[in-house]
């Protein structure tokens, strides 16, 4: 029977690779070209839900260029340094069996801000005028 540790190595090294494969398809596959899923909320209402342009922002900030990932998504592109650090930290963590601790990216105070940044980046993009079409997808 696998120990604990074993089981935890073994699940770091699956989002790993996980997140390799993910981030070897967006930099492969452009989403503007090829039938990637599209936004559910998008093509029932019309409105520009928080993801809306993700996977455009992506495969721009694969490529290099962040002015393209900033106009298809801002939320996106600010937050994938800290999101690809989050994962980085918790393969890690899975790798090497060492318990969690808490770190800037455990904090409540963090989450709390990222949700409150999210509704207020929906609102915005959805508004009529310069500010609602510049953060438009």
């Amino acid at each position: 029977m696998p120990t604990t540790i074993a089981k935890r190595r073994a699940a770091g090294a699956v989002v790993l690779l996980a997140g390799l494969a993910l981030a070897a398809l967006y930099f492969r596959l452009n989403p503007a070209h090829y039938p990637f899923p599209r936004c559910p909320v998008n093509w029932l209402t019309g409105l520009h839900c928080p993801g809306c342009g993700t996977q455009r922002a992506l495969h721009a900030l694969l490529h290099g260029r962040l002015a393209e990932a900033v106009g298809f998504n801002l939320l996106a592109a600010t937050l994938a340094p800290l999101v690809a650090l989050g994962l980085l930290h918790e393969a890690r963590l899975q790798l090497s069996g060492q318990p969690r601790r808490r770190t800037l990216l455990y904090r409540p105070w963090l989450a709390w801000s990222i949700v409150g940044l999210t509704v207020v980046f929906t609102v915005l993009r959805n508004l009529p005028g310069p500010v609602g079409t510049w953060l438009a997808p």
